[in-house]
């Protein structure tokens, strides 16, 4: 059979992004492209989007923008000029079989590909609901995001009606879509790993050591991490060690015992300074990825109950979950911690994130999209119509290339 040819356009570089949406993004690409069945996928997307002021001020400018426009505000960040011509340049210069949009604050990009060409959407999680999250935490904004909520919804839903599949990371948010969308093409796939699990160094002597892994330019994992400080650390009587990573990690707030070790290179530096690593999560939406990254990787895990939403597998040895504040400090000071520390997750847990469970799924359910397509033979797409551009914001650099 012959190699079907993707276009993923993301908005996230795999390569270089260092939260979960580019470590969901380069399992699924390594899915993608695994086995006799396997895809050619290019991608098209930002080398890197850092936060900063200008990040901020362009957020701004896009709420703004977003009473006028028939997009919400998080797509219009999202359609950066630069972005929109490559993606133009892609479909008219080679042949593609099916589209990607990697995550729905992408589903403008419909507007910039031939009509005929099939898309399948990438949902990591459902933005709205992170919305409504933003505004129960900021009433000040309440009219304004109130209305965001309503408009995000309607534009995800309408991209889940025109899509020909979409991809959950979430089976919960699969199941509630589905509920919303009768009739949706919808496929289940886990955040997945390709690279080999980690072998756990033995426990060291001395207090009980906790690691967080995140990405702390995302709002959601700040508030989650207030809450381990401020909620549950003050209530443990024990010694305890407490190890955080992960981009802006060393400008968290600290207690006596937290340790921040900033970006790391090598995730194996995380597993080796960590008996139990920790997913407070109380705020965000989709899958937490780190949590599967840990249990890929063999690691004990302390969640909460949002931690472990949406996975098929949720339970067994090797995971407690708990969520209230009391309950993980009595959990902490108890033997059961010592009991965590010691155990080796089950395989069902560690398992279910493994590229060879889903890329035969995957692959059929791409070509079963091409198929009802009618797009089987590969098309050459003509330059669609130029569309009027938005207010100029700064763009960054992206690449045209296949990931490494």
């Amino acid at each position: 059979m012959a190699i079907a040819k993707i276009l993923m356009v993301s908005l996230v570089d795999p390569a270089t992004h260092p939260g979960g949406a580019g470590a969901y993004t380069r399992g699924l690409v390594a899915a993608l492209r695994s086995g006799e069945d396997r895809f050619d996928v290019e991608l098209v997307g930002p080398r890197q989007a850092p936060p900063g002021s200008w990040h901020r001020v362009r957020q701004a400018l896009s709420l703004a923008q977003s009473c006028v426009s028939k997009l919400p505000a998080k797509a219009l960040f999202a359609r950066r000029h630069e972005l929109r011509i490559r993606v133009r340049e892609a479909v008219s210069s080679r042949r593609f079989d099916a589209v990607l949009i990697n995550g729905s604050d992408m589903l403008w990009v419909r507007d910039e590909l031939p009509p005929h060409l099939p898309t399948v959407i990438v949902a990591h999680n459902l933005e709205h609901q992170l919305l409504a999250q933003q505004l129960a935490a900021c009433r000040i904004l309440s009219p304004l995001l109130g209305r965001e909520v309503a408009k995000h919804q309607r534009f995800e839903m309408d991209g889940f009606r025109l899509a020909r599949g979409v991809v959950f990371v979430s089976a919960r948010e699969m199941a509630w879509a589905r509920s919303r969308v009768p009739g949706l093409r919808a496929i289940h796939v886990p955040p997945l790993f390709s690279t080999c699990p980690s072998f756990r160094a033995l426990r060291a002597a001395g207090p009980l050591r906790l690691g967080y892994l995140a990405d702390f330019s995302w709002w959601p994992n700040r508030e989650n991490w207030s809450w381990l400080i401020e909620e549950v650390l003050p209530r443990v009587r024990r010694p305890l060690e407490v190890h955080v990573f992960g981009r802006g990690s060393e400008w968290v707030v600290v207690r006596e015992g937290v340790v921040r070790h900033g970006m790391v290179r090598d995730l194996a530096t995380v597993w080796n300074h960590a008996d139990i690593m920790v997913c407070p999560t109380h705020v965000g939406a989709g899958v937490n990825i780190k949590l599967a990254e840990s249990l890929h990787n063999r690691m004990p895990v302390l969640a909460t109950t949002q931690a472990v939403g949406g996975l098929a597998c949720a339970s067994g040895p090797g995971i407690v979950v708990l969520d209230d504040a009391e309950d993980w400090a009595a959990f902490l000071d108890s033997p059961g911690a010592e009991q965590l520390a010691d155990q080796m997750p089950s395989e069902q847990l560690c398992e279910q994130f493994s590229v060879e469970q889903y890329s035969g799924a995957l692959h059929r359910f791409v070509r079963d999209t091409m198929r009802e397509a009618g797009s089987c033979v590969a098309y050459t797409g003509s330059p669609p119509p130029t569309a009027p551009s938005l207010l100029s914001a700064a763009s960054v650099g992206s690449s045209n290339t296949p990931l490494s």
